[in-house]
């Protein structure tokens, strides 16, 4: 498809009048007709303009299709990957340019990533629906963010809901920082077990203190309970998978606590891109 046609085809995607996308560079809407029924040509020196007016990259406007980048990565290694190609992505869906360092994206993602590294963060959120936010080391996107109803949820986990309560419990998070510590000595990926006796004594809690964090930690869905058949004694199974939604929350609640913010926000329906400090 010819670059004309590219024109008209992203410019109706935005849902832009040839009027409105001519006021945006300068140009005649007469001018705009006249690139799309391929009378003329625009200036060369226009493109990377009416690329950035159409929201589309270059490549896209001359009709260049990219072969799909394939990549292999290690279980190990996943998780890593997917957060830096997170904050590639957000990096290069927003318009921000910080004047003050190199102009090429390679300089400019470098400089992001290093203000993540100094213990920033950066966010993205929609007036629709949808909201991001990303550490060096965390990541958290809410889907449901500005969606109908999204509300909901904090007033339902309230009153019939004490998990939040629990994670504030100072035994409770002895022992889930215990547990969670040496579960993960032992194995990543396998749920691990633990004694009564070994809690306590791992965790320096009177008998009583210990039976009611477990308790607290067998409600929250973290731990749960079932007793040996041979020893007869009740054996704790910590629940890596539910553990780390638990550990999500102390994550987020810890970026709640932190007065410095530095974040780029990408808005489809703003005029332009903004950046706040908080």
């Amino acid at each position: 498809m010819s670059i004309g046609k590219n024109i008209a085809k992203y410019r109706k995607i935005r849902e832009l009048t040839q009027e409105e996308l001519g006021a945006k560079l300068g140009v005649t809407n007469q001018a705009v007709s006249k690139w799309e029924t391929e009378v003329s040509m625009p200036d060369v020196m226009l493109i990377p303009a009416i690329a950035n007016a159409l929201d589309v990259s270059l490549e896209s406007l001359y009709g260049i299709s990219k072969e799909s980048e394939k990549a292999s990565v290690s279980a190990d290694d996943f998780p890593s990957y997917c957060h830096q190609k997170l904050v590639e992505l957000f990096y290069y869906n927003t318009k921000m340019r910080f004047t003050h360092i190199g102009s090429s994206d390679k300089e400019q993602l470098d400089f992001q990533i290093q203000k993540l590294m100094d213990g920033c963060r950066i966010g993205c959120l929609s007036n629709t629906q949808g909201a991001i936010v990303v550490t060096e080391d965390f990541s958290f996107i809410d889907k449901s963010y500005k969606a109908m109803d999204s509300e909901s949820v904090i007033k339902a986990n309230g009153s019939d809901c004490n998990s939040l309560s629990c994670l504030t419990d100072k035994n409770f998070r002895k022992v889930f920082f215990y547990q969670y510590k040496e579960s993960f000595k032992k194995s990543k990926s396998d749920n691990t077990e633990f004694s009564f006796e070994e809690i306590m004594n791992g965790c320096n809690l009177t008998e009583d203190e210990t039976a009611f964090a477990l308790r607290l930690l067998r409600e929250s869905g973290i731990n749960e309970v079932y007793t040996d058949r041979v020893t007869k004694t009740k054996k704790y199974v910590f629940l890596i998978s539910n553990a780390l939604y638990a550990h999500a929350i102390y994550k987020l609640a810890e970026l709640l606590s932190e007065h410095a913010c530095w974040a780029v926000v990408r808005d489809t329906s703003m005029i332009s891109d903004y950046a706040f400090e908080k």
